[in-house]
């Protein structure tokens, strides 16, 4: 029997395979989903979390295939797909449903203690989405998930805050793990995580320990209200503006777990400008007007919800020092982007590698801008950045060492810092700077010496002695002087030639923790030193400045 099929015939079939697959597979993965579940678990609150942000992004799912089977069914092919349709609907409002009640269970009574406002704009979002959903509008469902979602970080900082206050170390660690799920602290934020080590091993450390983490998690809040408008024009220039609404989105509802802190700083009127401005960036992108207008208007936006944030960092907010504070920001972002996009030679998160490219471009264009205005401070430090700008570019194209592009991040970053003094500003030098810097090149080392990078662990205890640990020898020594002799042997020489003798991680650790632990006792007698003494180690620094520009620490969160 002789078979024939015409184009049409062809075309039908094909469409029709397509949507059995789909079929096929939506139905496995309901599947997996409901038998890979264990009955009983024990999740955590950055569990629950992640939960609800599953949940919601499986209805956005669900609408989506709901909607091409209700496309296709208008074709009029007979499938008799009614129940199928209807099943992929009721689905999509279960999973909308869980997100509530997950919501409804873990978050909405904290909501409401610290700040209703945030139970308010979760509620509204979820009845939005809901809204959005029936419609079939999945593009502005998945805005009210950004919503809803960073608003869980406000009100989880906010619950760390009130745990603080009552010295309540089981509570902050269980809002903790918000951060923690959300920021991957524990191989992103070594300093973060070391902290919150110390109260899971001494409650009693939370009243010293609490605060730092806090601060450092504002850090991470600054950067992001800064990277997300950065991102959002970056997807404007791809045409891509579904994503720019996204970004800033996220970019606002980050910021609002800031605002208190700016408020604090700045005071309402400052602080009101800057959530405005966020409030605008979301409004253009949500707007009628064209790619261009947005993309102009955006970037007049970024200019000044910089320079507000700036002077809530503190720092100085002339043409120059808003550009290096610039380029240093955009770097600490390529360092963290990069640490998540990247794995033995190969991209294993396209999103983070897009963003790693995104500020390494901004930065270098930053430094290009200025390059000259930079010249006139220090030959040697714009050279050397200059350097490192273009050596990260051939790593990062070349997919290449993520602890490479730390040490580049690290030693840019001390430019930056040494033209940041020269640029006029007044100099103010903490002690407990040069100490956290150590801690934090130390504990890289460790990961550097277990992943197999022995080269890279030795120049990392290099930087933490040459760079750091010689800057407060001299006033530590005053003090105690045994103390910091036998630091620096077991820095200097007894850690170096672990490495360089191949000894067990085990060993290089056990060396390194011993470190650390007299690095925090060092930390214990700063406050003995007394003006004198910081004076001396100023004179000191300043001394150096002309001749290296190793002589200040990477200022990093």
């Amino acid at each position: 029997m002789e078979w024939y099929c015409d184009f049409n015939t062809l075309f039908l079939l094909v469409f029709l395979l397509n949507i059995l697959q789909k079929i096929f597979l939506f139905g496995l993965i309901a599947f997996v989903l409901t038998v890979s579940t264990p009955v009983a678990f024990s999740a955590t609150l950055g569990d629950q979390w992640d939960s609800l942000k599953t949940s919601l992004l499986d209805a956005e799912k669900m609408t989506t295939f709901h909607f091409d089977l209700l496309d296709y069914q208008a074709e009029k092919v007979d499938l008799k797909l009614k129940d199928q349709i209807k099943t992929t609907k009721i689905d999509a409002m279960k999973k909308l449903q869980t997100a509530k009640t997950i919501y409804s269970d873990n978050f909405k009574d904290a909501a409401l203690a610290v700040d209703a406002q945030s139970d308010m704009i979760i509620t509204n979002a979820l009845s939005d989405a809901e809204n959005m959903l029936v419609s079939g509008d999945v593009e502005k469902a998945s805005l009210n998930r950004q919503i809803i979602d960073k608003t869980i970080y406000k009100i989880a900082f906010m619950k760390m805050e009130s745990a603080i206050a009552q010295n309540n170390s089981t509570d902050f660690l269980s809002w903790f793990n918000v951060m923690e799920k959300k920021f991957k602290i524990s191989t992103t934020y070594p300093k973060i995580d070391s902290l919150v080590a110390g109260i899971r091993s001494n409650p009693a450390l939370l009243s010293v320990n609490g605060p730092q983490i806090t601060e450092k998690l504002l850090e991470i809040f600054k950067l992001k209200t800064v990277e997300e408008l950065e991102e959002a024009i970056a997807s404007l220039d791809k045409g891509d503006i579904q994503s720019a609404k996204t970004f800033t989105h996220e970019g606002l509802y980050y910021y609002r777990t800031l605002h208190p802190s700016v408020e604090e700083k700045l005071g309402s009127e400052s602080a009101n400008d800057l959530l405005h401005l966020m409030e605008s960036a979301l409004d253009v992108t949500t707007s009628d007007k064209s790619t261009d207008v947005i993309k102009a208007e955006l970037e007049d936006i970024s200019e000044n919800v910089e320079l507000i944030i700036r002077q809530y960092e503190g720092g100085d907010i002339s043409e120059i020092g808003l550009a290096l504070s610039g380029i240093k920001d955009r770097l600490t972002l390529v360092e963290i982007e990069y640490l998540a996009a990247v794995k033995d030679g190969k991209i294993t998160n396209q999103v983070e590698y897009d963003e790693t490219v995104v500020f390494l471009t901004k930065a270098t264009e930053i430094f290009n801008n200025n390059k000259m205005t930079l010249m006139e401070l220090s030959n040697s430090d714009v050279t050397s950045l200059e350097k490192n700008l273009a050596d990260m570019n051939e790593i990062i194209t070349a997919k290449g060492s993520t602890n490479e592009i730390s040490i580049l991040v690290g030693t840019s970053i001390t430019n930056i810092a040494t033209l940041q003094d020269l640029s006029g500003g007044e100099t103010q030098i903490d002690i407990l700077e040069y100490f956290d810097e150590i801690e934090r090149l130390l504990n890289e080392a460790k990961t550097a010496y277990r992943s197999g990078n022995a080269q890279m662990a030795f120049d990392l205890v290099t930087q933490a002695y040459l760079d750091n640990y010689e800057f407060v020898e001299g006033p530590l020594g005053e003090v105690d002087s045994e103390l910091v002799l036998k630091i620096e042997i077991d820095m200097r020489e007894n850690l170096r030639d672990m490495i360089k003798s191949n000894e067990s991680s085990d060993k290089v650790d056990a060396q390194i923790d011993m470190i650390l632990s007299d690095l925090a006792q060092a930390k214990k007698v700063v406050p003995e030193f007394g003006t004198v003494t910081m004076m001396i180690l100023a004179v000191a620094i300043v001394s150096i400045i002309g001749f290296t520009a190793r002589s200040k620490i990477s200022l990093r969160a």
